[in-house]
């Protein structure tokens, strides 16, 4: 199936939002240690700043603002769980949240290219590749099997019916889990 070539990306997207951005960074400190006769706490200075210390936070300012906005733009998004495997393959409402979600990243992304559109991919990698994978998904949803109402296809005759849903049910888990991943990229 053309499923199997996504799981690949948001296994990655899970492994890179629970690990980090990249291996441990030492802060380099020194410590003296207290004279034995004084109840002193050690003193502890600082070389100075770690060197992304600075660009860190405005990244994750721009990336918080942008979701903000796209959320206010879309606020059909936090609907998801309308989206279950028992949802009928006609639901609306269920193609409603999930198109809302797709828009409040596809939004998200194209904000975050307009801030700083030369090094947007260096800078909100995770975010834009995620947000990508949800466009790419929606596509799924609506062509060849119009799910949940999401294109004006007509629906499957009735010998097909049951295995469309579960090829929709599945499609909008796997939309629903890229989500989250996408969650927890822009809420870190």
């Amino acid at each position: 199936m053309r499923w199997v070539r996504l799981v690949p990306a948001v296994v990655v997207g899970m492994l890179v939002t629970a690990c980090g951005d990249g291996p441990p960074r030492a802060t380099p400190a020194t410590t003296s240690p207290a004279p034995a006769s004084t109840s002193a706490a050690p003193a502890t200075t600082s070389a100075g700043p770690s060197p992304s210390g600075s660009a860190t936070p405005k990244v994750t300012q721009d990336v918080h603002d942008a979701f903000r906005a796209a959320m206010d733009a879309h606020p059909g998004a936090g609907n998801l769980d309308k989206c279950t495997r028992r949802t009928p393959l006609i639901s609306k409402t269920c193609g409603k949240a999930l198109a809302a979600a797709v828009k409040v990243a596809t939004g998200t992304a194209r904000r975050l290219r307009k801030q700083d559109p030369k090094y947007a991919d260096l800078l909100y990698g995770a975010v834009l590749l995620t947000a990508g994978e949800m466009q790419e998904m929606l596509t799924r949803l609506r062509d060849p099997i119009p799910c949940y109402g999401l294109s004006d296809a007509p629906q499957p005759p009735p010998p097909l019916r049951s295995e469309a849903q579960e090829i929709c049910a599945e499609a909008a888990d796997i939309t629903k889990s890229t989500w989250r991943i996408f969650l927890a990229q822009v809420e870190r």
